[in-house]
């Protein structure tokens, strides 16, 4: 196990004029932990984990694993990603059983005995049974087929994982398994997790520590106990208010006010805080707070994910517990 580091971190499209999709982020995953990574569409949490394993330009900043740059050419990849849509992240063409061996690093094994040994081994490991090693992915469902996906990140002996909305293309009567399996084997190998989604729920089952993003940035950071029950970011609370619980029915919420229900140009973000066109506490709601449209309230992670929010009246005594149910 290794920890992740993002320093800073930016991506841009199409040069000077173009889209700033990460916008300096600051964020660690600790070794052993798992960082669950919330936010909306478009918020940038994909392009993050993309650029983390070189998929997409990092334009500033740098990605570390264990205090070494990612960029720097190595032996083999200490960094493995799965990937949201099981149906086209396997080679429809390659059997199972090759896909898997195909990640296996160069000069691990030796002879074909000891790399089918080794896939039969990490089916098994993701609970599949290891015949299914030669059957193409046409033949698996879309829960086996994400399990492949696991165990082929796995096969790359990755040093950190991350796992990119990995239950959201998958029916609901399965997701709560592949849930499981995922937080097993990330016990079992103890390996420093990135999980990324959309579901809060989902992050507070898994997750030690959350990040929240929006239009790029990071806002909150935080214990997941802490962050989830007491958020003090008011794009947290939005987004905890816009998922139901048992304790919390969808139709019993009351509505708050919202200033403007769309998300802002990414090719233009406001000014001072980035939320403030849609904040239900901020200037335009408020008169008396005017500096959220002109000062930044972006701060960097502090160390030992002490809990923390981007936002110039964070009050984190004022809001009530929340409770979410794992699904």
């Amino acid at each position: 196990m290794s920890e992740l580091a993002f320093e800073a971190v930016s991506v841009r499209y199409g040069g000077r004029h173009g889209l700033t999709a990460v916008d300096g982020v600051s964020l660690t995953v600790p070794a052993g932990k798992v960082v669950g990574l919330v936010g909306e569409s478009g918020s940038g949490k994909s392009t993050l984990a993309r650029a983390a394993v070189g998929l997409s330009p990092v334009s500033a900043g740098r990605v570390l694993l264990g205090g070494v740059d990612l960029r720097t050419p190595p032996r083999r990849r200490p960094l493995q990603m799965v990937f949201q849509d099981p149906y086209s992240s396997l080679n429809p063409r390659m059997s199972i059983g090759e896909s898997i061996a195909e990640a296996i690093p160069r000069g691990a094994l030796r002879g074909r005995a000891q790399r089918k040994a080794e896939v039969a081994r990490l089916l098994e490991l993701v609970n599949l049974d290891p015949e299914r090693a030669a059957h193409l992915p046409g033949q698996l469902s879309g829960g086996q087929r994400q399990r492949v996906a696991l165990a082929r990140a796995l096969a790359g002996r990755p040093e950190a994982l991350i796992a990119d909305e990995i239950t959201s293309a998958l029916d609901v009567s399965v997701q709560g398994t592949v849930l499981n399996l995922v937080r097993s084997v990330q016990r079992r190998l103890d390996l420093s997790m990135l999980f990324i989604s959309h579901d809060l729920a989902v992050i507070r089952y898994l997750s030690d520590f959350v990040a929240v993003m929006y239009l790029g940035r990071i806002v909150e950071t935080g214990p997941a106990e802490q962050v989830l029950a007491d958020p003090r970011h008011p794009y947290t609370r939005d987004l905890l208010d816009a998922a139901p619980s048992a304790y919390k029915p969808l139709f019993d919420r009351a509505p708050g006010p919202i200033a403007d229900a769309e998300p802002p140009d990414p090719h233009h973000p406001p000014a001072g805080c980035r939320y403030h066109p849609r904040c239900p506490v901020g200037p335009l709601v408020r008169a008396d707070r005017e500096s959220c449209l002109t000062a930044d309230p972006a701060s960097a992670t502090t160390p030992r994910w002490r809990h923390t929010a981007s936002c110039h009246f964070s009050e984190p005594e004022t809001t009530s517990p929340r409770t979410l149910t794992s699904s």
